[in-house]
């Protein structure tokens, strides 16, 4: 009798162990939250270094993630000190995390400013050296202040491609010669080219100041020397410039992700 409770609590604890060990190793969400003093908590990226999985965080520094027990977990942004954490026991079985970041603060060196005796307090110097406001057509209430000024390439295109082909004035007839020849000659194709070009130019200097090349080569796997040519990659894509209208960080890091993969099944130079 003792011998068969014996080998019931030995099955009911191999039970136990095999159900923990599990447990262990199957992935599930955790929900977390990224605080700090001072700055704001949305758009942190959230990277899992095991699986490549990542998320944003909301307006509110709040995230969910699948993990695993032992997963390290990196958060970064351009204005905090990358961060890691390790999925421990307590985080795994508890679901939830909350994580500090410090605010990446760059010193500078002392400097002193001449001539004029120049303090380098603002609210003083300003005072001290009398200076009167900029006068701005905004600050003058001149109509259409607020336009925003065309790139040369825009320019360009407007000249080369205004107006109507044709015009009625009464009974006579005039045709637009200008549009049509630019037209005809391939003058304004060029032109909106430059322009599309320009503007996919201004999507790819966004990415970079919110990602940063080392930040895209790390969590793609794809040397940072090779970046540009990843991004080059990205550019000479038909959707690309939908960029522009992507709503939040986390689509265009979406979208960034699915063509990291396509990137590195071409044959991208190695270092």
């Amino acid at each position: 009798m003792a011998k068969k409770h014996l080998r019931l609590l030995v099955l009911l604890f191999i039970s136990l162990t095999s159900h923990t060990v599990f447990s262990q190793e199957k992935a599930k969400y955790i929900n977390g939250r990224v605080k700090s003093l001072n700055n704001d908590v949305s758009n942190i990226l959230i990277i899992n270094l095991n699986s490549k999985k990542s998320t944003i965080t909301d307006t509110l520094g709040l995230f969910t993630i699948e993990v695993k027990l032992r997963d390290s977990i990196r958060f970064t942004a351009v204005q905090y000190l990358t961060k890691e954490i390790i999925v421990t026991d307590t985080v795994f079985n508890q679901n939830s995390v909350t994580v500090n970041l410090v605010e990446n603060v760059i010193n500078l060196d002392e400097t002193t400013v001449t001539p004029y005796n120049l303090t380098g307090k603002i609210d003083l110097d300003i005072d001290r050296l009398n200076i009167k406001p900029v006068v701005t057509s905004s600050s003058l209430g001149l109509p259409n202040a607020d336009v925003e000024v065309m790139a040369q390439s825009e320019r360009l295109l407007l000249e080369a491609d205004r107006g109507k082909y044709v015009y009625y004035y009464g009974l006579a007839i005039v045709i637009n010669t200008h549009k049509i020849m630019n037209k005809a000659s391939g003058r304004t194709k060029s032109f909106e080219d430059m322009v599309a070009r320009d503007e996919n130019m201004a999507i790819e200097k966004e990415i970079i100041a919110k990602f940063s090349k080392k930040t895209l080569s790390e969590n793609f796997d794809i040397p940072e020397t090779n970046i540009d040519g990843f991004l080059t990659y990205c550019l000479s894509q038909t959707d690309f410039s939908e960029l522009s209208n992507a709503g939040n960080t986390a689509e265009i890091w979406e979208y960034l992700k699915a063509k990291s993969i396509e990137f590195k099944e071409t044959d991208f130079p190695k270092e």
